[in-house]
């Protein structure tokens, strides 16, 4: 994918992992902005991961941001 395909493609995977994830961050009382800054960094870390990795990166990096 070129550069503006590849930013759409972050921007929409992001947002659809804050949505399947929204009552988890709910859960552990984790504002949604905070939520989609992990994400988006879970997503940076390994772009070619596939969304159930980067989604389970971003829920183990939600629980640390809490300690």
């Amino acid at each position: 994918m070129s550069g503006p395909e590849t930013e759409v493609h972050r921007e929409q995977l992001r947002k659809r992992l804050v949505v399947r994830l929204g009552g988890f961050i709910q859960g552990i009382g984790l504002s949604v902005l905070e939520a989609q800054e992990i994400v988006e960094r879970a997503i940076a870390d390994d772009p070619a991961a596939s969304a159930e990795d980067i989604e389970a990166k971003a829920r183990a990096w939600m629980l640390i941001a809490l300690a």
